[in-house]
């Protein structure tokens, strides 16, 4: 006769839930020890509106607030949601800065044209822009560059006057004109930042991204060719003459990061550099020594020890000065006329695109070529 299930007991149904209510209590003895005043100074450290109010959160609120939320989400609390989004909302509180209590509990919120992370300044008589930068550094308690200033402005260089007004980023970051079929996920791709830190610190969790819409890009950089101070080579000069590609096309090659490829990527030094690291056709790879821009390669080349001189050679790499910041390409194949079947990334409507072309011999002369 098989023996009879004991049911288990009241005391053991409780016991198995003493655990939980031990949570239970934990979770609500952090967050009464936080809203407690702490050594007379008033500080409510969970109250978000004694936050808001006082446009400061400290590091112990945020840790606290932490606690709290990963433990109820560890033991499934049904205050779960309701702590998380305080946690959410203080660390946004803390890095912009935001005063209204009104926001912080409704954080989809947001004008469409205006990100809270933008503050418009003003200059001062005796003020440049690498002592606003620094003097917003500090009140942000981030770095601002003048370069970031530069960029979320359109200047190109650091020239400022009295009464001038400049849009900050109040984070290390740049200022951002949403354009049609942006994604939070293509703007950190491309910029170099982070989606979900794009959405939480423009508080787009509602409205998301909407055109023309003025937000910031924290952490971002501008691509160079995107830089205002940035002078796109379509055609170059040399001697008078100019040097127009013939039979352009672009080509699609899969490039690759690695290689010890210390260039910007997207630009004409990064695809030169793949070339010779991975293509069979080339004089090999180029020595890490090799850096800057393009306009420098030639020289810096030299001092390496490598050859370079005005005659080209397949599976090398051709260079100019010409331009803002010089091109360099890579030598494919020396036509019997003399002309040069080359590669380059970048030149001239083509941006971040491999083309192929022909330069015409009677300019094939003019570029200095690295060995």
């Amino acid at each position: 006769m098989r023996a009879k299930a004991k049911k288990p007991s009241l005391l053991g149904k409780m016991g198995r839930g003493v655990p939980y209510l031990l949570a239970a209590a934990l979770v609500f003895g952090i967050a009464q020890y936080g809203s407690e005043d702490k050594n007379g100074s008033g500080d409510t450290s969970l109250n978000m509106n004694a936050m808001a109010a006082n446009n400061s959160v400290s590091a112990d609120q945020l840790s606290e607030l932490y606690v709290v939320a990963s433990l109820s989400s560890s033991f499934s609390l049904a205050s779960t949601d309701s702590v998380s989004n305080n946690y959410v909302a203080a660390s946004v509180l803390k890095e912009i800065s935001q005063t209204s209590t009104d926001k912080i509990e409704k954080p989809g919120y947001v004008p469409v044209s205006y990100s809270p992370g933008i503050e418009t300044y003003i200059v001062k008589d005796g003020e440049t822009m690498q002592s606003i930068a620094s003097k917003l550094s500090v009140e942000y308690r981030t770095q601002l560059t003048t370069d970031l200033i530069r960029w979320s402005n359109n200047l190109k260089n650091t020239d400022v006057s009295v009464g001038q007004a400049l849009s900050i980023p109040k984070t290390a970051g740049i200022i951002y004109s949403v354009k049609a079929g942006d994604t939070p996920e293509s703007l950190a791709a491309r910029y170099g930042a982070q989606a979900d830190r794009i959405i939480s610190y423009n508080n787009l969790e509602e409205t998301g991204l909407v055109e023309g819409m003025s937000i910031v890009l924290p952490g971002g950089s501008l691509p160079l060719t995107e830089r205002p101070e940035y002078v796109p080579v379509y055609t170059y000069s040399y001697y008078g003459s100019t040097s127009d590609r013939k039979d352009m096309r672009v080509v699609y090659e899969p490039v690759t990061q690695g290689y010890g490829n210390r260039m910007a990527p997207g630009q004409c030094t990064y695809y030169a550099w793949w070339w010779r690291a991975t293509s069979p056709y080339s004089l090999g790879p180029l020595p890490a020594g090799l850096t800057g821009d393009a306009k420098y390669w030639a020289n810096n080349a030299r001092a390496l020890g490598m050859r370079v001189d005005n005659t080209p050679e397949v599976g090398a790499v051709f260079q100019t000065t010409a331009g803002w910041y010089g091109h360099v390409g890579v030598v494919l194949r020396i036509n019997d006329d003399g002309s040069l079947l080359v590669r380059e990334m970048n030149y001239g409507y083509q941006a971040y695109k491999v083309t192929e072309s022909t330069i015409p011999v009677n300019v094939v002369g003019n570029f200095t070529y690295i060995h």
